[in-house]
């Protein structure tokens, strides 16, 4: 056996695995010693979630759906060559550009795919296919989170890392987050701290592991953390527990916030939340005072129409009372998968370039197109949970999706299906012959993370080099690879790489600042970088800030007022008040939020979605390991109620249960836990047979677009052949090659 080195392909944590490799197949996986991330651990997944790279069903050829012998969206799958695959391809976009223009194409692109792969197909997007129409995954994860940074501190990313925690934050406060099911090793650290005597505080509206050893939990309702953020902010100010000196020479605006936060007492908030007012204080009173102290934050926080109004308001906490820029303070934004900050990184995002600056911004237009030889277009392109409306609106045509299965992952699910029955050509990069790669035209076959050599970002920045531990099997090829033979096909030049490493010095060129002083040898040898690395003598930047300079225009941090409203329609008149009522400058940021969805009389019932930490996302690579899959079989898909719901409804653990929202309807197992408050049900998405996201509305946050992921629903007992039924019903849904979806009806809520 062989040992290779590689990085793990599930969250955003980024651990380092030594593959044991016998005969060109992956017999046993470890944690490496000596690394700086996992420090010789792994979770579940990294353990045993191997199989899928050998997996029987892995594709292995281009597949194009045909009938008698040609291309037809009626038609059905046949393999096919490369040459012909990407030449129906070429011709259909350039076919598309001709008639309709460039924008009339999109690409969704992968966060499991390298920097190097997001790099080429960000170019191939912009220079050869000449639209900004670009997006990934972060749009329904962490958009709120770069968005609202940005606008505060200057960057939307991590300001410290995972590592710091255990050893040195002395106050934990985790907003939103579960690490101990969906970052484990993060989880980790976090536990380290608490055996060293470190206090934690858990806003949660559910009672996770960590919220049960937690010195605080704030079991607020859901979608109330501006209310509950504002009342810690409130008791911090009154009691002047803020770092006025900080505050004074490296802020602007916090008299914003102390305004609006005097409408926010703890006791105030705990009428409203039944959150108890001394609890609010508590935790105000542990963060404000016990340095250094740390704030991490998951979808518990971005998944909302205010996403990135929470974000504002953890940006309001951390710069009140001066945590950040040292070691064990800060903002951890835990990311959700492998390479999700490496792709933004990039620039695969529809205003963004890879430098970080605005596809609009002339210096930078002209930058790239010297560097590309190419014409840009300034016009930012369309997000990716805007895609579905403008397929349906006939404005985008060629729709490409990498790496990613959104038939499963998105909200919505039959919103977006019936656009993919109505694009003219949906094309599907992908491991395997997804819920989504059915729905296709074309599906080309690519190679895992331990088939090929580049490099991934994790959640705190440090950009880490993965090695090819196996040879790929099949007539399959990197997506750097795929692009590039299809930008010869469009007759492009500045696509002749050869390697990933070749592409890698581009991207130093492309972003300097970055990556500038990394090349592969270094970040081997370093085991791992920290951007910002400008050059081969710099050490890298675990910590951000460090000098009290942010990334803004004149290197101060901006305070950001959010107000909470009993209305979703009122918030954009509450918005307009507010800034009216603290005479805000035009730009300054700022937000009003709301509950996007209230449970209703019809309705009664909340619903959140959540990971287990058996599964990974949509359950693509995890279902095909035994191991994890039988772990999980004891839940498996299922709405987890507490008791006093289920009295209520007649039903007992175990009992069937169809649940229906205003946008479709499922069926479950009940599973009754204590962790749920009453009248809410927490559902994973990792199933498509007790598929969440059917349920889940077209919510999102108002300036980053991302996903609410929730819905008001309502549920009643099944028998189990009323169960088998509608498993009978989904199984043809979503593994039918039928491409034609009629159901929906739009919904206004």
């Amino acid at each position: 056996m062989k040992e290779t080195r590689v990085i793990c392909p599930y969250c955003g944590t980024g651990c380092n695995v030594d593959l044991s490799i016998e005969d060109n197949r992956i017999v046993k996986a470890k944690g490496s010693c000596g690394n700086y991330v996992n420090d010789g651990e792994l979770c579940l997944k990294g353990l045993y979630g191997w199989d899928y790279v050998g997996a029987n069903d892995r594709l292995k050829k281009p597949l194009i759906r045909k009938k008698d012998g040609v291309f037809s969206k009626e038609g059905t799958f046949e393999e096919v060559s490369w040459d012909e695959a990407l030449e129906l391809i070429a011709s259909k976009m350039k076919e598309v550009k001709a008639q309709h223009g460039s924008d009339a194409i999109a690409g969704n692109f992968s966060s499991r795919s390298t920097l190097e792969e997001n790099y080429v197909a960000q170019k191939f997007m912009r220079s050869v296919v000449g639209t900004n129409n670009i997006d990934h995954c972060a749009r329904v994860c962490h958009g709120p989170t770069v968005a609202g940074l940005a606008q505060t501190i200057g960057c939307g990313s991590s300001t410290n890392s995972f590592t710091e925690i255990g050893e040195h934050s002395n106050c934990i406060m985790m907003i939103g987050s579960n690490p101990e099911n969906a970052h484990p090793i993060a989880a980790m650290y976090i536990q380290r701290a608490l055996s060293r005597g470190a206090k934690l505080i858990v806003i949660d509206p559910i009672k996770t592991e960590l919220a049960k050893k937690a010195d605080v939990h704030l079991q607020l309702k859901p979608e109330h953390n501006i209310p509950i953020l504002n009342a810690i902010l409130h008791h911090i100010i009154t009691n002047n527990l803020q770092d006025t000196n900080f505050i004074s020479n490296h802020t602007n605006g916090f008299e914003y916030v102390k305004e609006v936060i005097k409408d926010y007492s703890p006791e105030a908030i705990e009428k409203t939340s039944g959150v108890p007012a001394e609890l609010i204080k508590k935790a105000a009173q542990m963060y404000a005072t016990i340095k250094p102290a740390i704030i991490t934050h998951g979808m518990g926080i971005t998944h909302f129409n205010h996403g990135v109004g929470n974000v504002f308001n953890i940006s309001n906490l951390i710069l009140s009372t001066g945590n950040i820029g040292s070691l064990g303070s800060g903002d951890l934004a835990i990311r959700g998968q492998q390479n999700v900050q490496g792709a933004c990184d990039m620039g695969m995002l529809p205003d963004i370039f890879p430098n970080g600056k605005k596809v609009f911004d002339k210096e930078a237009i002209k930058f790239y197109e010297e560097l590309w030889n190419c014409k840009l277009d300034n016009k930012v392109g369309v997000r990716r949970t805007d895609i579905p409306d403008v397929i349906l609106e006939d404005k985008v045509k060629i729709f490409w999706t990498v790496g990613e299965n959104p038939v499963i992952s998105d909200p919505n699910t039959n919103r977006l299906l019936k656009a993919l029955a109505h694009v003219d050509l949906y094309i599907v990069q992908d491991l395997f012959l997804t819920e989504t790669a059915l729905k296709a035209d074309i599906v080309l076959p690519a190679v895992s993370n331990s088939e090929k050599t580049g490099c991934y970002t994790n959640a705190e920045r440090r950009v880490q080099l993965n090695h090819q531990a196996i040879s790929p099997v099949g007539d399959i090829k990197n997506d750097w690879q795929i692009i590039c033979a299809l930008a010869k096909k469009m007759d492009a030049q500045g696509f002749d790489f050869s390697s990933s490493e070749e592409i890698w010095q581009e991207i130093r060129v492309a972003d300097p600042n970055r990556y500038g002083g990394m090349s592969y040898a270094r970040i081997d040898k370093e085991k791992g970088l920290h951007w910002p690395c400008p050059s081969e003598d710099h050490p890298g930047s675990p910590i951000l800030y460090m000098n009290k300079e942010f990334l803004t225009p004149d290197k101060k941090g901006n305070f950001a007022p959010v107000i909470f409203v009993d209305n979703k329609k009122d918030i954009e008149k509450a918005e307009q008040d507010l800034a009216k009522r603290l005479k805000l400058p035009s730009t300054y940021p700022h937000m009003a939020g709301s509950v996007d969805e209230p449970a209703d009389e019809e309705y009664p019932i909340e619903l959140l979605t959540t990971r287990k930490v058996y599964h990974y996302t949509v359950g693509t690579m995890t279902r095909r390991s035994p191991a994890l899959e039988n772990g999980a079989d004891i839940h498996g898909p299922c709405g987890e109620i507490n008791q006093s719901t289920a009295a209520a409804y007649g039903v007992q653990d175990g009992d069937y249960i169809a649940v229906e929202s205003r946008y479709g309807r499922i069926a479950v197992k009940v599973e009754v836990t204590p962790v749920v408050p009453d009248k809410v049900m927490q559902m994973s998405f990792h199933y498509w047979e007790g598929h969440a996201n059917e349920l889940t509305s077209e919510g999102a946050d108002a300036i980053t677009r991302t996903p609410t992921y929730k819905a008001a629903v309502k549920f009643h007992k099944i028998s189990n052949q009323e169960y088998a039924q509608v498993l009978i019903e989904k199984k043809e849904k979503f593994y039918s090659q039928k491409i034609t979806f009629d159901e929906y009806e739009e919904v206004e809520i």
